[in-house]
């Protein structure tokens, strides 16, 4: 009788354990559905890559385009009027929108304008340059493959989705901090400081939806800072778009 006993408490555990396992992998799913609906209702206007026509690559001859995003210390000082949620006094944003549009198979040039300064990495791996053309970007027209992990302001990371319909994607770049100096002139006057400007290549393939964040925890003191504008679509995260 103990046997059976210890037999079927084993076995519902691990009924218990299969249904828990289930639950939880429908959450996920369903938050990925929802993360998706949300970014597809986005009334942002999407931001276009420009084309560049055909361009010189490491592959030879290919489509080209160029797009260019800012993120600034403050909303209230940035030039992101295009998103939904309006500028909000203390929250980082991306800019002018966080739904980017990209061509597909075609090397796609961005730019980024850091504005803003930082402090430490919660995981070193978003320190490195992940996914672009040689593994390097360019920090004021040097170039570079990694940055110490107290020198990022934030980071601009394309994701792929737990899909097999679509190329993936994956691309990490971190952005250099502004000196404590110059962040306190900022605190001090308002004026928007000299940015510092990354530049990088990367390949996109076939038509795909992504989403971008940012991996450094610039949010309020809520989820480890990863709340706030950090929890919030449309500052500190977005839509890749391509087509």
């Amino acid at each position: 009788m103990t046997t059976t006993t210890t037999g079927a408490s084993t076995g519902a555990k691990k009924l218990l354990g299969g249904v828990l396992f289930v639950l939880v992998s429908v959450a996920a799913v369903a938050g990925v559905g929802l993360f998706l609906h949300s970014a597809s209702a986005d009334p942002q206007p999407i931001l276009v890559a420009t084309p560049m026509g055909n361009v010189d690559s490491p592959q030879g001859k290919i489509n080209g385009a160029s797009i260019e995003l800012s993120v600034f210390a403050d909303s209230e000082s940035s030039n992101n009027i295009q998103n939904k949620e309006g500028s909000r006094p203390g929250y980082v944003t991306y800019g002018p929108s966080t739904h980017l549009q990209l061509p597909a198979n075609s090397l796609i040039t961005m730019t980024i304008k850091g504005y803003d300064g930082g402090e430490k990495l919660n995981n070193t791996f978003f320190s490195r340059v992940v996914g672009t053309v040689d593994g390097t970007m360019t920090v004021d027209g040097k170039q570079v493959k990694s940055l110490g992990e107290d020198q990022v302001q934030h980071t601009f990371t394309i994701h792929s989705l737990p899909t097999s319909t679509q190329p993936t994607l994956f691309v990490n770049i971190p952005v250099q901090i502004q000196s404590e100096e110059t962040m306190g002139k900022f605190d001090e006057d308002g004026v928007l400081p000299t940015p510092i400007v990354t530049t990088f290549q990367f390949y996109t393939e076939g038509p795909g939806e992504y989403v971008w964040n940012c991996e450094y925890p610039c949010g309020d003191g809520t989820y480890a800072k990863f709340g706030a504008a950090m929890s919030r679509y449309g500052f500190m995260s977005g839509k890749v778009t391509v087509k």
